[in-house]
């Protein structure tokens, strides 16, 4: 192959990292999503659900059968200066003690919030959940989906969308928040992992007056990324997501502090409101920065 051939290829190269599967709130498989990143013509895709590792990544990342690059990844709930973020994590080692230790910490939280969940949701409406049937359900991480899904099965409601609009959106009495870790203990054990860290969705966590506030704030506990590229478009249109600034803005924090600018479609998988795979493709040179950054 020619250089100049070879350079322009390297150069056209695209990634989302940014998405979900079974193992948390998504809907296909790690395989799915896999087969469905080559069809959007990716070449690389950083899988990242919540609170977990999907059980099917292995260290750092791989190179699937059809040539796809899998960076093993996590979006990780958790807390700074009184605001709820998220941090994406990449090239994450699963296997290693101190955070295979605060994903079980992050788990327990979650299966007591969904244990609460359950018995406000009883106690309110009578639907006889019980938490036994979500935890089957969860390949991962329990959460709301898994409490939808069986609100659907015992015919009170038709659809997840319903089940959300009539019981356990966060509007409601029933609703109980994911008692959440600080992004410091979050950043600091991604970073003894030898993976990186990205601040997730900034547009929707923070708001624009307090985000360069926030962002200072993460950066000097070490925060690596930025999340630049994301659908925000997309989400203007779902009444679940509330978008406080976009690109532009998030695009200036990143460059003001220094930040690697990373992106991200936060696809849920085929038959959700969320399945943008594919609509952000950042540049595989942000991949490169990642990876260079890290401990792999």
């Amino acid at each position: 192959m020619p250089f100049q051939h070879k350079l322009k290829t390297v150069k056209n190269r695209k990634a989302d990292l940014h998405m979900h599967t079974k193992a948390s709130d998504g809907t296909d498989t790690l395989e799915k999503r896999i087969e469905d990143a080559k069809e959007k013509g990716l070449n690389a895709i950083a899988v990242t659900d919540h609170d977990t590792v999907n059980e099917g990544l292995e260290k750092r990342s791989f190179k699937a059968e059809n040539g796809i690059e899998v960076i093993t990844g996590s979006e990780i709930k958790c807390r700074v200066k009184g605001e709820k973020i998220e941090i994406l994590a990449y090239f994450l080692d699963p296997e290693e003690t101190e955070l295979k230790e605060l994903f079980e910490e992050l788990s327990d939280r979650r299966e007591k919030r969904m244990k609460e969940f359950v018995e406000n949701l009883n106690e309110a409406h009578g639907l006889g959940l019980e938490i036994e049937e979500l935890l089957e359900k969860a390949d991962g991480n329990v959460g709301r989906p898994h409490l939808a899904e069986t609100i659907v099965e015992k015919g009170v409601v038709d659809s997840h969308q319903e089940a959300f609009d009539r019981f356990i959106g966060s509007e409601h009495d029933e609703y109980v928040a994911v008692e959440k870790v600080s992004a410091e203990k979050v950043i600091q054990a991604v970073h003894e992992n030898g993976g990186v860290t990205s601040l997730a969705h900034p547009g929707r966590s923070l708001t624009e007056s307090g985000a360069e506030e926030v962002v200072k704030e993460l950066k000097s506990k070490g925060l690596d990324g930025l999340e630049v590229e994301y659908t925000y478009k997309q989400k203007k249109g779902l009444d679940s997501y509330t978008i406080n600034f976009g690109t532009e803005k998030a695009s200036e924090l990143a460059e003001e502090f220094d930040l690697v600018k990373t992106g991200g479609s936060d696809c849920h998988g085929s038959g959700s409101e969320k399945y943008f795979l594919g609509d952000v493709k950042v540049p595989y040179s942000r991949v490169n920065e990642l990876k260079n950054m890290s401990g792999k």
